[in-house]
Protein backbone atom coordinates (compact mmCIF):
# COMPACT_ATOMS: atom_id res chain seq x y z
CA UNK A 1 0.00 0.00 0.00
CA UNK A 2 1.32 3.34 -0.53
CA UNK A 3 0.15 6.40 1.65
CA UNK A 4 0.03 10.22 1.03
CA UNK A 5 1.03 12.26 4.25
CA UNK A 6 -0.08 15.82 4.47
CA UNK A 7 1.54 17.33 7.01
CA UNK A 8 4.33 14.68 7.26
CA UNK A 9 6.82 16.97 8.55
CA UNK A 10 4.86 17.59 11.94
CA UNK A 11 4.82 16.08 15.45
CA UNK A 12 2.27 13.40 14.37
CA UNK A 13 3.10 13.10 11.02
CA UNK A 14 7.36 12.49 11.34
CA UNK A 15 5.38 9.54 14.11
CA UNK A 16 2.21 8.39 11.62
CA UNK A 17 5.23 8.12 8.42
CA UNK A 18 7.42 5.85 10.68
CA UNK A 19 4.85 3.83 11.73
CA UNK A 20 3.38 3.10 8.03
CA UNK A 21 7.31 2.21 6.90
CA UNK A 22 7.20 -0.36 9.98
CA UNK A 23 4.28 -2.01 9.07
CA UNK A 24 5.54 -2.12 5.25
CA UNK A 25 4.13 0.58 3.37
CA UNK A 26 5.18 3.13 0.95
CA UNK A 27 4.72 6.53 2.34
CA UNK A 28 4.73 9.81 -0.05
CA UNK A 29 5.16 13.21 2.45
CA UNK A 30 3.45 15.81 1.58
CA UNK A 31 5.38 19.00 3.45
CA UNK A 32 5.44 22.80 2.51
CA UNK A 33 8.29 24.05 0.02
CA UNK A 34 10.06 25.45 2.97
CA UNK A 35 10.40 22.38 4.87
CA UNK A 36 14.63 20.75 5.67
CA UNK A 37 13.68 16.98 5.67
CA UNK A 38 17.34 16.95 5.71
CA UNK A 39 16.77 17.48 9.94
CA UNK A 40 14.21 14.72 10.06
CA UNK A 41 16.02 12.38 8.62
CA UNK A 42 13.75 9.95 7.03
CA UNK A 43 15.13 6.67 4.98
CA UNK A 44 15.09 7.31 0.67
CA UNK A 45 11.94 5.35 0.60
CA UNK A 46 10.13 8.08 1.37
CA UNK A 47 9.29 9.93 -1.49
CA UNK A 48 8.97 13.76 -0.36
CA UNK A 49 6.35 15.90 -2.39
CA UNK A 50 6.83 19.72 -2.06
CA UNK A 51 3.13 22.02 -1.92
CA UNK A 52 0.89 23.95 0.06
CA UNK A 53 -2.44 23.14 0.26
CA UNK A 54 -3.74 26.99 0.18
CA UNK A 55 -2.58 26.36 -3.31
CA UNK A 56 -5.25 24.55 -5.73
CA UNK A 57 -1.89 24.20 -8.07
CA UNK A 58 -0.16 20.70 -8.76
CA UNK A 59 -2.11 19.07 -5.83
CA UNK A 60 -3.71 16.06 -8.04
CA UNK A 61 -0.30 15.00 -9.33
CA UNK A 62 0.54 14.21 -5.58
CA UNK A 63 -1.64 11.25 -5.76
CA UNK A 64 -0.23 9.52 -8.60
CA UNK A 65 0.01 5.96 -7.47
CA UNK A 66 -1.28 6.59 -3.91
CA UNK A 67 -4.06 4.09 -2.28
CA UNK A 68 -4.81 6.10 0.84
CA UNK A 69 -4.68 9.62 2.09
CA UNK A 70 -3.91 10.07 5.48
CA UNK A 71 -4.44 13.78 6.24
CA UNK A 72 -2.49 15.51 9.24
CA UNK A 73 -2.69 18.68 7.84
CA UNK A 74 -4.19 21.77 10.54
CA UNK A 75 -2.87 24.76 11.56
CA UNK A 76 -2.63 25.29 15.61
CA UNK A 77 -1.53 28.48 15.45
CA UNK A 78 -2.53 32.08 13.92
CA UNK A 79 -5.70 33.73 14.50
CA UNK A 80 -8.96 32.46 13.92
CA UNK A 81 -9.61 33.47 10.62
CA UNK A 82 -6.03 31.94 9.32
CA UNK A 83 -6.62 28.86 11.13
CA UNK A 84 -10.19 28.19 9.29
CA UNK A 85 -8.60 29.32 5.73
CA UNK A 86 -5.77 27.02 6.10
CA UNK A 87 -7.60 23.97 7.46
CA UNK A 88 -10.56 24.54 5.89
CA UNK A 89 -9.86 25.51 2.65
CA UNK A 90 -6.82 23.67 2.16
CA UNK A 91 -9.10 20.38 3.16
CA UNK A 92 -11.20 21.49 0.73
CA UNK A 93 -8.62 22.03 -2.23
CA UNK A 94 -7.12 18.86 -1.53
CA UNK A 95 -9.88 16.79 -1.86
CA UNK A 96 -10.91 18.84 -4.84
CA UNK A 97 -7.92 17.44 -6.47
CA UNK A 98 -8.23 13.79 -5.21
CA UNK A 99 -11.96 13.74 -6.80
CA UNK A 100 -9.67 14.15 -10.57
CA UNK A 101 -7.59 10.88 -9.09
CA UNK A 102 -8.32 7.15 -8.60
CA UNK A 103 -7.43 7.35 -5.00
CA UNK A 104 -10.79 5.67 -2.74
CA UNK A 105 -9.54 5.95 0.80
CA UNK A 106 -9.17 8.44 3.56
CA UNK A 107 -8.21 8.55 6.60
CA UNK A 108 -8.63 12.36 8.51
CA UNK A 109 -6.93 13.11 11.73
CA UNK A 110 -9.78 15.12 13.71
CA UNK A 111 -9.74 16.39 17.29
CA UNK A 112 -11.30 15.91 20.63
CA UNK A 113 -12.21 19.73 20.16
CA UNK A 114 -15.35 18.31 18.04
CA UNK A 115 -17.44 17.59 20.82
CA UNK A 116 -19.91 19.53 23.17
CA UNK A 117 -18.08 18.77 26.42
CA UNK A 118 -20.70 21.17 28.19
CA UNK A 119 -23.44 18.96 27.16
CA UNK A 120 -20.98 15.12 28.34
CA UNK A 121 -21.27 13.85 31.19
CA UNK A 122 -19.69 10.88 32.75
CA UNK A 123 -17.87 9.19 29.70
CA UNK A 124 -16.60 10.64 25.97
CA UNK A 125 -16.85 8.12 23.70
CA UNK A 126 -17.81 8.28 19.87
CA UNK A 127 -21.34 8.35 20.61
CA UNK A 128 -20.87 11.53 22.45
CA UNK A 129 -22.82 15.04 20.89
CA UNK A 130 -20.48 17.38 18.89
CA UNK A 131 -20.48 20.98 18.94
CA UNK A 132 -23.01 22.60 16.40
CA UNK A 133 -24.65 25.90 15.91
CA UNK A 134 -23.78 28.11 18.73
CA UNK A 135 -22.00 26.03 21.03
CA UNK A 136 -19.20 25.68 18.03
CA UNK A 137 -18.83 29.30 17.33
CA UNK A 138 -18.30 30.52 21.36
CA UNK A 139 -15.11 27.67 21.16
CA UNK A 140 -11.21 28.34 19.88
CA UNK A 141 -10.73 28.92 16.08
CA UNK A 142 -8.86 25.36 16.43
CA UNK A 143 -12.05 23.57 17.08
CA UNK A 144 -14.28 25.32 14.64
CA UNK A 145 -11.84 24.60 11.88
CA UNK A 146 -11.50 20.86 12.92
CA UNK A 147 -15.53 20.78 13.54
CA UNK A 148 -15.65 22.33 9.42
CA UNK A 149 -12.54 20.00 8.31
CA UNK A 150 -14.45 16.73 9.55
CA UNK A 151 -17.40 18.19 8.23
CA UNK A 152 -16.17 18.85 4.42
CA UNK A 153 -14.04 15.69 4.49
CA UNK A 154 -17.25 13.47 4.98
CA UNK A 155 -19.22 15.65 2.93
CA UNK A 156 -16.48 14.80 0.16
CA UNK A 157 -16.54 11.58 0.84
CA UNK A 158 -20.52 11.05 0.44
CA UNK A 159 -20.60 12.67 -2.73
CA UNK A 160 -17.47 10.75 -3.99
CA UNK A 161 -18.32 7.02 -2.46
CA UNK A 162 -14.84 7.12 -0.63
CA UNK A 163 -13.64 4.87 1.83
CA UNK A 164 -13.65 7.13 4.92
CA UNK A 165 -12.00 6.38 8.40
CA UNK A 166 -11.81 9.51 11.13
CA UNK A 167 -9.81 9.13 13.93
CA UNK A 168 -10.08 11.69 16.82
CA UNK A 169 -7.40 11.63 19.21
CA UNK A 170 -6.91 13.55 22.25
CA UNK A 171 -3.70 15.31 24.26
CA UNK A 172 -0.91 13.97 22.01
CA UNK A 173 2.04 14.31 24.01
CA UNK A 174 5.40 13.37 23.09
CA UNK A 175 9.11 14.52 23.34
CA UNK A 176 9.43 18.36 23.60
CA UNK A 177 5.22 18.04 23.50
CA UNK A 178 4.82 16.83 27.48
CA UNK A 179 3.41 20.22 28.41
CA UNK A 180 -0.55 20.31 27.83
CA UNK A 181 -3.66 22.27 27.84
CA UNK A 182 -5.56 20.21 29.96
CA UNK A 183 -3.14 20.83 32.87
CA UNK A 184 -4.77 24.24 34.25
CA UNK A 185 -3.04 27.12 34.73
CA UNK A 186 1.11 28.23 35.21
CA UNK A 187 2.07 30.78 36.71
CA UNK A 188 5.43 31.72 37.31
CA UNK A 189 6.43 28.37 38.91
CA UNK A 190 2.94 27.55 40.89
CA UNK A 191 0.95 25.54 38.80
CA UNK A 192 -2.56 25.63 39.58
CA UNK A 193 -3.90 22.31 38.71
CA UNK A 194 -7.50 22.14 38.23
CA UNK A 195 -9.31 18.72 39.28
CA UNK A 196 -6.01 17.22 40.58
CA UNK A 197 -7.46 14.01 40.07
CA UNK A 198 -9.44 13.81 37.24
CA UNK A 199 -7.97 12.20 34.20
CA UNK A 200 -6.58 13.01 31.17
CA UNK A 201 -7.39 11.57 27.61
CA UNK A 202 -3.96 11.21 26.10
CA UNK A 203 -2.61 9.49 23.83
CA UNK A 204 1.51 8.91 23.33
CA UNK A 205 2.19 9.81 19.59
CA UNK A 206 3.83 6.66 18.81
CA UNK A 207 1.05 5.28 19.92
CA UNK A 208 -1.46 7.43 17.91
CA UNK A 209 0.72 7.11 15.04
CA UNK A 210 0.24 3.10 15.42
CA UNK A 211 -3.44 3.09 15.08
CA UNK A 212 -3.60 5.39 12.13
CA UNK A 213 -1.23 3.21 9.94
CA UNK A 214 -3.00 0.64 11.37
CA UNK A 215 -6.50 2.22 10.28
CA UNK A 216 -4.77 3.34 7.08
CA UNK A 217 -4.70 -0.53 5.86
CA UNK A 218 -7.18 -2.54 7.89
CA UNK A 219 -10.68 -2.70 5.69
CA UNK A 220 -12.59 -3.00 9.37
CA UNK A 221 -11.84 1.00 9.98
CA UNK A 222 -13.70 2.00 6.66
CA UNK A 223 -16.64 3.71 7.50
CA UNK A 224 -15.79 4.09 11.27
CA UNK A 225 -15.18 7.40 13.48
CA UNK A 226 -12.70 6.31 16.11
CA UNK A 227 -11.26 7.92 19.34
CA UNK A 228 -7.72 7.92 20.07
CA UNK A 229 -6.62 7.39 23.61
CA UNK A 230 -4.16 5.04 24.91
CA UNK A 231 -6.74 3.92 27.87
CA UNK A 232 -8.59 5.76 30.78
CA UNK A 233 -5.53 8.42 30.65
CA UNK A 234 -3.33 9.34 33.69
CA UNK A 235 -4.61 11.58 36.60
CA UNK A 236 -3.74 15.18 35.95
CA UNK A 237 -1.59 15.50 39.20
CA UNK A 238 0.61 12.59 38.24
CA UNK A 239 1.11 13.07 34.55
CA UNK A 240 2.25 16.85 35.85
CA UNK A 241 4.64 15.40 38.40
CA UNK A 242 6.25 13.12 36.25
CA UNK A 243 6.39 16.07 33.29
CA UNK A 244 7.93 18.13 36.04
CA UNK A 245 10.65 15.42 36.86
CA UNK A 246 11.65 14.31 33.40
CA UNK A 247 12.05 18.05 32.40
CA UNK A 248 14.16 18.66 35.57
CA UNK A 249 11.33 21.79 36.25
CA UNK A 250 10.81 23.25 39.39
CA UNK A 251 7.25 23.53 40.15
CA UNK A 252 5.02 23.84 42.91
CA UNK A 253 1.68 22.11 42.52
CA UNK A 254 -1.69 24.20 43.36
CA UNK A 255 -4.74 21.62 43.52
CA UNK A 256 -7.87 23.44 43.06
CA UNK A 257 -11.11 21.22 42.42
CA UNK A 258 -13.06 21.76 39.15
CA UNK A 259 -16.19 22.52 40.55
CA UNK A 260 -14.78 25.54 42.54
CA UNK A 261 -12.54 26.95 39.61
CA UNK A 262 -15.96 26.55 36.78
CA UNK A 263 -18.14 28.00 38.76
CA UNK A 264 -16.16 31.27 39.14
CA UNK A 265 -14.98 31.18 35.97
CA UNK A 266 -19.06 31.60 34.86
CA UNK A 267 -19.80 33.80 37.77
CA UNK A 268 -17.26 36.49 36.80
CA UNK A 269 -17.64 35.50 32.85
CA UNK A 270 -21.37 36.64 33.25
CA UNK A 271 -20.32 39.73 35.92
CA UNK A 272 -17.45 41.15 35.72
CA UNK A 273 -16.57 40.21 32.06
CA UNK A 274 -19.25 41.09 30.58
CA UNK A 275 -19.87 38.15 28.27
CA UNK A 276 -16.33 38.83 26.63
CA UNK A 277 -15.68 36.26 24.55
CA UNK A 278 -12.62 37.68 23.49
CA UNK A 279 -10.90 36.94 26.62
CA UNK A 280 -8.49 33.81 27.13
CA UNK A 281 -10.21 30.82 26.86
CA UNK A 282 -9.91 29.77 30.30
CA UNK A 283 -12.03 32.67 31.06
CA UNK A 284 -14.90 31.61 29.02
CA UNK A 285 -16.91 28.42 30.67
CA UNK A 286 -17.43 26.60 27.28
CA UNK A 287 -13.95 27.02 26.80
CA UNK A 288 -12.71 25.99 30.25
CA UNK A 289 -15.34 22.86 29.91
CA UNK A 290 -13.32 21.85 27.05
CA UNK A 291 -9.77 22.12 28.49
CA UNK A 292 -10.67 20.92 32.31
CA UNK A 293 -13.83 18.69 32.45
CA UNK A 294 -13.56 15.80 34.67
CA UNK A 295 -14.86 12.81 32.41
CA UNK A 296 -14.25 9.33 31.68
CA UNK A 297 -12.18 8.53 28.35
CA UNK A 298 -11.88 5.04 26.46
CA UNK A 299 -10.37 3.27 23.27
CA UNK A 300 -13.45 0.39 23.22
CA UNK A 301 -13.97 0.82 19.67
CA UNK A 302 -10.25 0.52 18.63
CA UNK A 303 -10.04 -2.56 20.72
CA UNK A 304 -13.46 -4.31 19.39
CA UNK A 305 -12.64 -2.93 15.59
CA UNK A 306 -9.53 -3.15 15.11
CA UNK A 307 -8.01 -5.10 18.24
CA UNK A 308 -5.98 -2.38 18.74
CA UNK A 309 -3.80 -2.01 22.05
CA UNK A 310 -0.94 0.41 22.62
CA UNK A 311 2.12 -0.92 21.77
CA UNK A 312 3.74 1.19 24.20
CA UNK A 313 3.14 1.11 28.08
CA UNK A 314 3.21 4.61 29.60
CA UNK A 315 6.33 4.06 31.77
CA UNK A 316 7.54 3.35 28.06
CA UNK A 317 6.23 6.47 27.09
CA UNK A 318 7.35 8.58 29.60
CA UNK A 319 11.48 7.19 28.92
CA UNK A 320 10.72 7.64 25.11
CA UNK A 321 9.59 11.30 26.27
CA UNK A 322 11.92 12.06 28.77
CA UNK A 323 14.99 9.64 28.58
CA UNK A 324 15.65 7.08 30.77
CA UNK A 325 16.34 9.33 34.17
CA UNK A 326 12.42 9.36 34.49
CA UNK A 327 12.27 6.28 36.38
CA UNK A 328 9.30 6.57 38.99
CA UNK A 329 5.66 8.00 38.17
CA UNK A 330 5.43 11.27 40.11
Amino acid sequence: MKALVTGANGFLGQSVVAALLAQGHSVRAFVRPTTDVQKIGWPDSVEIVRGDLRSARELASAFAGVDVLVHLAAAVTGGDEAQFASTVTGTERLLTAMAETACRRIVLASSFSVYDWSVIRGTLDERSPLATGAALYRRDGYAIAKAWQERITRRFAAQHGWDLTVLRPGYIWGRDHGYLGGLGQRVGRLHIVVGPFSHLPLTHVDNCADLFARAASDPRAVGQTINVVDGPGERIWGYLGDHLKGTGERGTRVPVPYFVAFNIVRLAFATILKRNEKLPGLLIPCRFEARMKPLRFTNHRAQELLGWHPPYSYAECLRRTYGSQLTEHG
